[in-house]
């Protein structure tokens, strides 16, 4: 069979077929009808992950999504369509899985702006050498910007690395960011760096998309953090990189194997290696166990943090990360990002909570830090002002030029739940708390990388209202009641416990 790029020479060839979407992609679809107003009704799509089957709504009407056995048993007059970035990829699972004949002879992939100047720039560039050139891209899809994600985390840890060790005085290193000139004070202040709108990709000006793609395909190496369907057609001699936001407890919910996706995703021990192999079916190789460069602030927490927020001094810290979880319908995943109950936070649902909560930190002159979650809506909190307790939300962490574990430095002790920022905290050997008053729900509706969740958790269970207090009085009296079985968990989840884990990604990588 031929895969060939839909035209608009072939929607009057589809006149009476029947339409199947491949791996439907609704930004792909919508786009399609708007620019091919003629496009005739879709009769279905056909998807090889279970999760997606069932039905869609669609302009009203419920289309179908079937599984790829459907590909051999197409109505006759079928035409294919592949609807995603991924088309070469798609192309090859359809072929081995078997098309009938009634499809013909022909698969289709619909190119969106941005593949299409992917494409147009890669043949550019096809065989011109690479260069000494390193890219940065830091955060989720285009679509789900927030703001200060997308110069964060493990890529940002690395490149600071970079520019420590002056490794911009052998590489240019580009960042692709959403607005560049929120960053112009580190290109000026650094030699070789510089940031570039990720607009560009799509971007009517050519000058804009020129430095855009010439950075993408010219790279030798590619660094993300999350979203990695941007570098979708590097080359073969390009080298991308997986560093992901961290090691934690929940499974993914959109699982897609991504061995050919980029070439390498470090990981903090061998045993997340085997579960990152399987979540996101790796080989062997591909699993670089490196520690994560974003672990090393943690030893060198930001000095002036209590000046940057309007932290008063106390005798002891403990810093709240809760993410918020709230199941929507029947689906098969959590909205982290809809609190619930009178305050929005979980476990302590009423002032009256906050209020005591406060009593007991002001007894033991003790100062409890919230930061919340990147995705959360600070208004749709209700929290009265309190003396010991300081509310922290992204913009303004972002604002300060602070990452989280540069001031998880400072906590003597951790609350979490489900979070990856608890197995970073594991490298301190401080008490961790973890909230787990939804543990069943969430086991149910997300799931964990691990059987047993309770038994992998390396600290203190929190359920009640009461249990938190309890936790919070045991660090104000320097109690620790979970050592033992943090220090077990803690041998198992980080193979390293230095500062080195950005040297070490440089080294498995050769990258000097």
């Amino acid at each position: 069979m031929q895969l060939i790029r839909l035209e608009r020479e072939h929607v009057a060839l589809f006149k009476n077929k029947k339409i199947y979407f491949i791996t439907w992609f609704q930004n792909y679809v919508e786009e399609i009808y708007s620019i091919y107003p003629d496009f005739p009704v879709v009769s279905g799509g056909i998807d090889l992950k279970e999760r997606n089957q069932g039905f869609k709504e669609f302009h009203g009407v419920k289309v179908p999504i079937y599984g790829y056995d459907f590909l051999n048993n197409l109505p006759e007059n079928s035409i294919l369509i592949i609807t995603n970035g991924y088309f070469k990829e798609n192309y090859d699972e359809i072929l081995s899985h078997g098309v009938s004949e009634n499809a013909g002879n022909v698969i289709y992939y619909y190119a969106n702006k941005d593949t299409k100047y992917y494409m147009e720039y890669n043949d550019k560039y096809l065989d011109e050498k690479l260069k000494d050139i390193i890219v940065f891209r830091s955060g989720p899809a285009v679509s789900s910007y927030v703001y200060g994600m997308d110069y964060a985390d493990n890529a940002r840890a690395l490149f600071e690395y970079m520019l420590l060790i002056k490794l911009n005085q052998k590489y240019k290193l580009v960042w692709f960011v959403k607005n560049p000139n929120d960053f112009k004070a580190i290109e000026d202040n650094n030699e070789n760096v510089s940031f570039i709108s990720y607009d560009g990709a799509v971007s009517d000006d050519k000058n804009e998309r020129d430095e855009y793609y010439e950075a993408l395909c010219l790279a030798k190496y590619i660094f993300m953090t999350d979203a990695y369907g941007f570098c979708r057609y590097a080359r073969n001699d390009q080298i991308r990189v997986q560093l992901w936001h961290g090691c934690g407890f929940k499974t993914r919910t959109v699982f897609s194997r991504c061995e050919h996706r980029y070439e390498y995703n470090i990981v903090i021990s061998d045993l997340y290696k085997k579960i990152h192999k399987e979540i996101y079916g790796l080989r062997d190789d591909q699993v670089l166990i490196t520690g994560y460069p974003k672990e090393d602030w943690l030893y060198h927490p930001y000095t002036k943090w209590k000046e940057a927020f309007n932290i008063p001094d106390a005798q002891k810290y403990i810093f709240w990360l809760p993410t918020f979880r709230a199941s929507v319908g029947q689906l098969s995943e959590l909205n982290e990002t809809v609190p619930e109950g009178e305050t929005g936070f979980p476990i302590l649902y009423s002032e009256d909570d906050f209020g005591k909560l406060n009593s007991i930190l002001s007894r033991g002159n003790t100062e409890m830090v919230i930061k919340l979650h990147p995705f959360q809506n600070r208004e749709a909190l209700s929290l009265g002002s309190y003396s010991n307790i300081i509310l922290l939300d992204n913009d303004m962490i972002f604002d300060a030029g602070i990452q989280i574990n540069e001031l998880l430095g400072h906590a003597d002790a951790l609350i979490s739940d489900y979070s990856s920022v608890a197995v970073d905290y594991l490298q301190l050997d401080r008490p961790i708390g973890f909230t787990l008053d939804d543990v069943e729900e969430y086991e149910k509706n997300r799931g964990f990388v691990f059987d047993n969740i309770r038994e992998w958790l390396p600290g203190v269970e929190i359920f009640s209202n009461e249990d938190f207090f309890s936790f919070v009085d045991e660090i104000i009296h320097r109690g620790d009641s979970s050592k033992e079985k943090r220090h077990i968990i803690a041998s198992l989840m980080h193979d390293f416990r230095d500062d080195q884990s950005s040297r070490r990604v440089l080294e498995a990588l050769d990258i000097y």
